[in-house]
Order: C-alpha cells, then structure tokens, then sequence
C-alpha cells in the first residue's frame, strides 16, 4: 500500500514555477505543478507508510522559501 499527501501551496508572485521545479528533485515528491491560483501550486509526495509520508512530505515543505501559505492534507483510508 501507498501512502500519499497531497499539499496546497500559496506562493510568493512570480515565484510558483521556481518552486515547482525544486519540488520535483525532492525525494517522495511524484507531482509539483502550478495551478490557476489561488492556490498557487500542487505537490504530492507518496512513501510506503505513513511515518516515511510525513518525514518527506516536512522535508519537501519547510524546503520552500517563498512560501505563503501551505495546507497538507493526508487522505484516510478505509480498513
């Protein structure tokens, strides 16, 4: 099973494509793309368990400088 969170960034103007690419070399990041904002841009990183999830999806997120506003959101899944 594939654990994965899905997180929505608010970005300094100007600034989203910048973040998008430096995202994409992160480990556990599988897709950092601009949106027609707001929010500004989309990551979602996947790992094997939930503890290896957070630890990556904290790395990629404190990694962005020109951050405004991040909200992660983890989806549950049903036993």
């Amino acid at each position: 099973m594939v654990a994965r969170a899905y997180v929505l960034f608010d970005i300094v103007d100007g600034k989203s494509e910048q973040v998008a690419q430096a995202l994409q070399d992160k480990p556990g990041v599988v897709i950092a793309e601009q949106l027609e904002g707001p929010p500004d841009l989309i990551m979602v990183t996947e790992a094997s368990d939930l503890p290896h999830l957070a630890k990556l999806t904290v790395q990629a997120i404190t990694s962005v400088e020109a951050m405004i506003h991040g909200l992660r959101l983890l989806p549950v899944q049903d036993p």
